[in-house]
């Protein structure tokens, strides 16, 4: 073999290593035992809603904080009157300068009927590959069908992007109800006004 070939060897090998992921450095959420906690810094997305525009973090107004409710999938009951009771109180919370985004493993197509059945005033985003459910440690394995679901989850992120609320509930029940989220708000904004 010549010089060349060595290098040209060298180089493929380069190319697949660096697309097969190795020696890009790991996402320090997923290997954060129980994910992303309070006082962390939220993990940026990039994940496709029920219209089929993709939103990132970044979107989010500035000065705004934004709410992530992870739930379990649109055929959930107890998510479908968690989903409802916060667009009957979204008017609430965009009086706290308080975004929110629903996320479930529901693909699309799932998410875009859901939400032209109950009108939500906020996106459905599909994590069919749990990019936001893993970063906050709310992987339910085998949770529906034998098939890997969120977990309900309630995050609060604030508008410097520290998040300052955690939920994970252990049951399709457990989660924080409206009136406990907007309270959270108001006591991260009453901190936040006397720094």
């Amino acid at each position: 073999m010549t010089n060349g070939s060595f290098i040209k060897i060298g180089i493929l090998a380069a190319v697949l290593a660096f697309l097969s992921g190795c020696g890009r450095p790991p996402d320090p959420s997923v290997n954060k035992p129980g994910g992303l906690g309070i006082g962390d810094k939220a993990a940026d997305f990039a994940l496709m809603d029920n219209t089929g525009h993709v939103m990132r973090l970044s979107d989010i107004q500035e000065g705004w904080s934004l709410v992530l409710i992870l739930f379990r999938g649109h055929w959930c009951s107890a998510c479908q009157n968690q989903l409802i009771n916060l667009k009957d109180d979204y008017p609430k919370f965009a009086a706290l300068h308080t975004a929110l985004a629903a996320i479930s493993v529901d693909t699309v197509d799932e998410s875009a009927h859901f939400a032209e059945e109950w009108r939500f005033p906020f996106p459905l985003l599909s994590d069919t590959q749990f990019q936001v459910i893993d970063a906050y440690g709310a992987r339910h394995p085998g949770g529906h069908e034998g098939k890997d679901i969120s977990k309900p989850a309630v995050i609060i992120i604030d508008p410097q992007k520290i998040i300052r609320f955690k939920h994970v509930g252990t049951s399709p029940v457990d989660r924080p109800s409206d009136e406990e989220i907007l309270f959270m708000i108001q006591q991260m904004e009453q901190k936040a006004g006397k720094k």
